[in-house]
């Protein structure tokens, strides 16, 4: 985490406590992008919107070493962990030789205390056994936002490899999980949902 300083705190008009603020940003700059100030309290959806093209996949990831905490960012301030909902990928020749099925993933990747990644099964008509090879983008993400909901319900996710109707599964799910108590932010190269999140935030280009 990259500051101790004191969170903001939202207040009603007769001035009792109604949200914790667990984000707070004065804005980040990124190489030559600049993402603007931002606060995100529980209950909140927030978007970030990148540029797209090539320079997405490399700012995402930065983005996310940030809000996890994993990177040290002095003007932003998080007071909860976060899970970013990996990509779900296999490489090398396990792949050939001992493909990874959706119920060893979910073993392997997901809090053993939780049920939430059974739901995948409600959800799709995929069952344990279903090796991941054989997912398309829509169920991987379904898949990999349980996962990361099974720790926390604060989570930060992306929609790459999804079709607009997997887009929506997607976002629909997070707005569920998180209800009041947790935070959902969306790191996107798209404004599809700008309508829908309580806040938005697009990037801005640093003049040379």
């Amino acid at each position: 985490m990259a500051s101790e300083a004191p969170l903001e705190r939202k207040y009603s008009r007769c001035g009792q406590l109604i949200l914790d603020r667990l984000v707070q940003s004065t804005g980040i700059r990124i190489k030559e992008f600049y993402i603007p100030p931002f606060t995100v309290d529980k209950g909140e959806t927030l978007i970030i919107q990148l540029p797209n093209g090539m320079p997405f996949t490399e700012l995402l990831f930065m983005l996310v070493d940030i809000l996890t905490g994993r990177e040290k960012a002095d003007s932003v301030v998080v007071k909860e962990d976060f899970q970013f909902a990996k990509h779900i990928t296999e490489t090398g020749w396990t792949r050939i030789f001992r493909p990874l099925t959706v119920g060893r993933y979910i073993k392997d990747a997901a809090n053993p205390d939780s049920k939430v990644p059974n739901a995948i099964y409600e959800l799709t008509d995929i069952k344990p056994t279903t090796k991941i090879k054989r997912l398309g983008g829509n169920q991987r993400k379904l898949l990999s936002l349980l996962t990361a909901f099974s720790w926390t319900n604060n989570i930060i996710f992306d929609l790459v490899g999804v079709d607009p109707v997997g887009g929506q599964k997607a976002y629909d799910l997070v707005k569920e999980q998180i209800g009041n108590t947790g935070i959902g932010i969306l790191v996107d190269n798209y404004d599809d949902f700008k309508d829908d999140c309580t806040k938005f935030v697009r990037f801005e280009m640093i003049p040379a």
